[in-house]
């Protein structure tokens, strides 16, 4: 598996990965699924999110923005100015996007190769792309399933 520059691989599972790419090296008080829960209802740091969206070549595209975290990358960049956090949704797709893609790049075994797919429609998926089903829980839980049965060797 390749290691990316922010080094998430070395966190032991995909929860302390996910947080680690969405909050940088600075450190972080969760350590439970719990805690990620009211990090997420207090709403992410804006100058965090604007560094993993710029981190994110699948993220350069302004259409994607608005679409996976609900916010126009406008906005998004005149919080630089005035730093507030993100609202409780707009975290919380966010973090479906981080997650989502973390695995995806424990399935795939590559960074590049996990973006590509997400912008790709899937037959497992109806033809749809993943980037397009995450912005609702169900359809990210569709997407977290098809990449479970993918890790396993089971497509249909």
């Amino acid at each position: 598996m390749a290691v990316t520059e922010n080094n998430i691989d070395q966190a032991p599972n995909i929860l302390e990965r996910t947080l680690k790419r969405l909050m940088g090296n600075r450190a972080t008080t969760a350590r439970s699924a719990f805690e990620v829960h009211e990090l997420i209802e207090q709403g992410l740091p804006s100058q965090d999110i604007i560094s993993f969206v710029e981190s994110i070549d699948l993220l350069h595209d302004r259409r994607v923005v608005v679409k996976v975290i609900g916010m126009s990358e406008r906005t998004l960049y005149r919080r630089v100015k005035n730093p507030e956090p993100l609202t409780a949704e707009q975290s919380s797709r966010t973090w479906r996007f981080a997650e989502i893609l973390t695995k995806a790049e424990d399935v795939f075994g590559d960074p590049e190769e996990a973006q590509r797919w997400m912008d790709t429609p899937a037959m497992g998926l109806e033809g749809r792309k993943p980037i397009d089903l995450i912005t609702t829980q169900v359809g990210y839980e569709l997407v977290d399933d098809f990449l479970t049965r993918m890790d396993y060797g089971v497509y249909t």
